[in-house]
């Protein structure tokens, strides 16, 4: 993939979400990165995930989407999961439910599917999250 905001290493990594989605969509970004993380080796998912997403240009939500994805691909793939995904402004102050929703009984469904790296956030998205289709 030709891209200005893409690393030397050929693949988009986690830090460079923020700066990716500057040219496209936050959803757009993430995926191509999934997508790369899926189909690359165990060193370089290690390098995707190292470093810290650049902060300031998404909103609070996403960052937390981000370091919950970091922790969630780490523990899934056996490897150190980042600290910089472990720092507590990558936590909600409120919950945050998949698709916005107002409906209490759906809230309670997503609690119980969720990841617990998300949960820890605060974030209730369901068990998906990180599939691609």
């Amino acid at each position: 993939m030709s891209n200005e905001f893409l690393s030397v290493y050929d693949f988009l990594t986690i830090a460079e979400i923020p700066m990716f989605s500057l040219s496209c969509d936050y959803t757009l970004a993430l995926g191509i990165f999934l997508d790369d993380f899926y189909e690359s080796d165990s060193t370089d998912k290690a390098l995707a995930l190292r470093d810290e997403p650049t902060i300031g240009i998404l909103d609070k939500v996403q960052y937390c989407k981000l370091a919950a994805a970091a922790h969630k691909l780490a523990n899934d793939n056996n490897l150190p999961v980042p600290g910089w995904a472990l720092k507590d402004k990558y936590t909600m102050p409120y919950p945050v439910y998949a698709f916005d929703s107002n409906d209490t009984d759906f809230h309670e469904l997503l609690k119980d599917i969720t990841p617990n790296e998300y949960k820890i956030r605060n974030l209730f998205l369901g068990s998906g999250v990180l599939k691609r289709v």
